[in-house]
């Protein structure tokens, strides 16, 4: 593993503790999987694919041989997979619940199997509608933190049509991906407002250098994905490093408002974390949530 100085310097152990992690097969969630398991706690890897966990969960344990991993099944872009996961986890003492899972860029007019556009749905409609189904394991404590995974390009997601994004299949990919992760920055925020004893923490990793833009998924030429890849290598952080920011954000203590952990360096696209409060965005936060309800609950 990389990076143990640092880690060992800014996070205390975490024996008996329980984290529950989405996306937990790769790139910064496989990766946060590992340092999780390198500071004690128990991992709860919500994956897709169970084949693909079962060998991360046996590559941990040959390198952290007292690992504490548990596989359950999850799709981010499936209700009624989501409903099965949350009757698994039901009054289970949860001690952050990480929001990690995503993609990039899919082929265009791909959709959910509920029927949402694939970028939205799996990256914001899935979590909120997961967060809704837990909400009496908010209140009652059950679960204690959320941390919710935006992007570096959040600030390009910026829009006052949400309704239009959860409902049309029709929208360009790069923008449809910035409004996504804009949505789960404003997720982050509902969080804080509807639960104030809960810890809510929004991070995002900058530019890591994971396989997210290589996927079967992605709509991107053959090219762009070698030069990006390229680019990445050179100026991103890699995965491990990125998930540090993850890490922070799941283990750091005395979380009271909402707190934003993203990389450091210039523009904030690598480096090792940055900590800061987030102020909450009322007024866009509420319209998204109303949105949400609509097209997404009723």
């Amino acid at each position: 593993m990389k990076y143990l100085k640092y880690i060992d310097s800014h996070v205390a152990n975490q024996s008996g503790k329980v984290f529950v992690v989405t996306g937990a097969t790769a790139g910064i969630g496989l990766a946060l999987s590992y340092q999780l398991a390198y500071k004690g706690a128990k991992i709860i890897m919500a994956v897709r694919n169970i084949i693909k966990a079962q060998k991360a969960k046996e590559d941990i344990l040959k390198e952290i041989k007292d690992a504490d991993i548990e596989i359950m099944e999850f799709d981010q872009a499936n209700f009624a997979s989501i409903d099965e996961f949350v009757n698994k986890i039901k009054g289970m003492r949860i001690d952050c619940l990480v929001l990690n899972a995503g993609i990039f860029h899919p082929t265009n007019n791909k959709v959910t199997v509920d029927g949402y556009p694939l970028t939205i749905g799996t990256n914001y409609v899935g979590p909120y509608y997961l967060t809704k189904k837990l909400e009496q394991s908010f209140l009652d404590g059950s679960i204690k933190r959320v941390v919710v995974t935006s992007s570096l390009v959040h600030v390009l997601g910026k829009t006052k049509h949400f309704d239009k994004y959860i409902s049309e299949v029709k929208n360009k990919p790069n923008r449809t991906y910035n409004v996504s992760k804009r949505m789960d920055y404003h997720l982050a925020a509902n969080l804080k407002v509807k639960y104030p004893n809960l810890e809510v923490v929004l991070t995002h990793p900058g530019m890591a250098r994971t396989n997210i833009i290589k996927t079967d998924n992605s709509s991107f030429r053959w090219w762009f994905k070698v030069l990006g890849d390229r680019f990445m290598k050179i100026f991103g952080n890699c995965a491990e490093k990125s998930a540090i920011c993850s890490l922070l954000s799941a283990t750091k203590s005395d979380i009271d408002e909402l707190t934003f952990i993203y990389p450091k360096g210039p523009l904030h696209i690598a480096g090792y974390p940055h900590i800061s409060s987030k102020k909450v965005e009322k007024i866009k936060s509420e319209s998204l949530e109303l949105a949400s309800e609509k097209l997404i609950l009723s």
